[in-house]
Parts: structure tokens; sequence; C-alpha cells
């Protein structure tokens, strides 16, 4: 059905974003919105686009929009030309010595509570033209917008290697019992506990990366593992540990507010080799994006000033780079 010979300049980049978003969303109308063009001039530039192309991009049914197998094709091809003009563009403005643009960062919500106030500040002192969108999210969420190419950056737990993306290990991070700030109703504080075997867990329902490294925990070391609930939401589940409803194993960082205000109480395993390790993910054809690289290095720089202030317990896995390399020496673990 293809038309030999087609002129490429009928078809334009404002036709291409307007279809990654009905794509995306799923919906005409919700495109509209998100877009703000009215739905039938919207609906016309996609109709116009599938007879430049001469193929059905979309199925249109009273519950939205599925795509064609050309749909899905021109989404992950439309996905990466308009990335790299958004790149060659920010390249091109580049050369004047100014780093602009807009990139989207995923954070877990733990994290992120620690991690994303720190850079946006950084960057807005350092790279004031360059805008950080940031989305929250649990690991296999985040990676799998990634993937997508939703996303610039994630920082992910336990990534599966994929041939579009980069990963970088950011932090390792040991793991702590979780347990109420003052015994009530029978559960102990973490620090009374002796034994993790048999008491009362709640934990993020599977495939959490977290809910599979405390069940290898327990099976690695033929222990009684009792899952009381499952909660796929941090707040929930440190409200619930602070309640005395049960213990969970987490990272320091997840709860450092929570345990100086007395909420909740935490003891690091003595397990030899028992980490978290925390990964920055990249899309492989955004190396040589100076915007990417700004917030890397932002991200980088912050990671270490709040492991070196206590807020985060871990290992930074990678150098430290330009105005805090002198900071080395004094580094807490």
């Amino acid at each position: 059905m293809g038309q030999d010979g087609m002129d490429l300049n009928h078809i334009q980049l404002r036709e291409l974003r307007y279809f990654v978003h009905v794509a995306d969303l799923k919906s005409f109308t919700r495109a509209s919105v998100h877009i703000r063009i009215a739905q039938p001039a919207l609906s016309r530039q996609i109709k116009k686009l599938e007879a430049d192309l001469g193929v059905q991009l979309l199925v249109r049914s009273a519950q939205g929009v599925e795509l064609t197998d050309a749909g899905r094709l021109l989404l992950e091809r439309a996905k990466r030309v308009l990335r790299q003009v958004s790149q060659t563009i920010e390249d091109v403005r580049a050369l004047d010595g100014s780093v602009s643009g807009t990139i989207t960062l995923g954070v877990p919500p733990a994290a992120g509570e620690l991690l994303a106030p720190a850079v946006l500040m950084g960057l807005a002192e350092t790279y004031p033209q360059l805008r950080l969108n940031i989305v929250e999210g649990f690991s296999g969420f985040l990676y799998e917008r990634l993937v997508r190419q939703e996303m610039n950056l994630a920082l992910v737990h336990n990534p599966v290697p994929h041939r579009d993306v980069d990963t970088h290990p950011l932090l390792l991070e040991p793991i702590y019992l979780i347990g109420p700030g003052t015994a009530q109703d029978g559960c102990l504080t973490a620090h009374e506990i002796d034994e993790i075997s048999g008491i009362p867990l709640i934990l993020p329902a599977r495939p959490h990366s977290l809910r599979l490294l405390a069940e290898r925990i327990y099976s690695e070391r033929d222990l009684v593992f009792s899952l009381r609930h499952e909660i796929d939401g941090l707040n929930l589940l440190r409200s619930l540990v602070a309640a005395g409803q049960g213990y969970t194993l987490l990272t320091y960082g997840s709860v450092h507010h929570q345990i100086a205000d007395g909420r909740l109480s935490a003891r690091k395993l003595d397990i030899p080799n028992l980490h978290w390790s925390l990964t920055l993910a990249s899309l492989a054809d955004q190396r040589k994006s100076r915007a990417i690289r700004a917030v890397i290095d932002i991200i980088h720089a912050q990671v270490h000033r709040l492991v070196d202030n206590g807020l985060w317990r871990g290992d930074p896995q990678y150098p430290r780079q330009g105005a805090t390399a002198h900071q080395a020496d004094g580094r807490s673990g």
C-alpha cells in the first residue's frame, strides 16, 4: 500500500508529534487537550499522515484508539526522530556554552524524597535554562517507560540489560530492619529484635525488587518468611510499621525522616555483602547530550553530599567530580 517516490517533505515533525501524543494517550480527546488543539484539526492531521504514508496507523473505536503494526513501528521510530531533532537543537545552542532543554527523570519514591529537591535546586543554580521534569514510580514502571523512550533518565534497582539503555551503578545501600519507634501491641522496636525469622513482615508485592530481595534473604538462610501485608505504597507501608502492624526491610534513606522524629526505628542487618543496588539508567543514543550529562553530574554531586551528611547511608559507585573532589576523605559510609 506504499507510495513509491512519495515526497517526504509532505510529512512534518508536527504531524509526528501529534501522532505520538494520540498513540501514547490512546485517545484523540485526551491528546487534543494535552497539546491544545481542536480535536477535528488533530484528526485531520493524523488522517493526512496516514494518507502521506499510504497505511493505516490507528484503529478507532468507542473505547479509544489502538495501534496497527505500522502504527507501532512508526511510534517507535517517530520518538527516536523527535528526540534526535531535539538533541540536535540542544547541541547547536550549546555551542555558545549554554545548556538548555527539557529532561525527564524517573525516580523511585524513597530515592526521590531524598534526591529530587537537591537535584532541582542544584540545576536551578548551575543550569537555570535547563528544565527537569520528574516522574515518580517503582523501578519496573520507570524502566519500562525509559525503554519506551518516554523519559531520558531513571533511577532504578536491578535493571535488565537492554540494547537501547546505558546503566551506571550509583549507590550500594545496606538493608535495615524497620520497626515502630516505640514498642506497641507486642511489636518491639527494630533494636529489640535479635532474630528476623518468623517476624510479621509488610512488603511490596512481587515483582518489586525489594520483595524479591527479602525473599532471597530468607530463603538463602532457611528463615521462616511470614508475610502479614502486601503494600505497594511507601507512605502506607511506613505508616503501618509505625502503628505496630509488623516490620519491613528498607534502606536507611527510605525512613530517615521517620527515624529522626521517633516514628520508626532501624537496625542494620548483620549480613555480609547484603545491599540494594541503585542504578542510573539513560538512553544510549543520548550519551553525547550536554543536558543529560549536566543532570547526571548534578545527581552524582548531590548523592555524595547526602551521604556525607549522613542522610543517605551507602557507598557511591562512581568517582567524585569537580568541586566535590576535595571532600573525598570526609565521606561517611
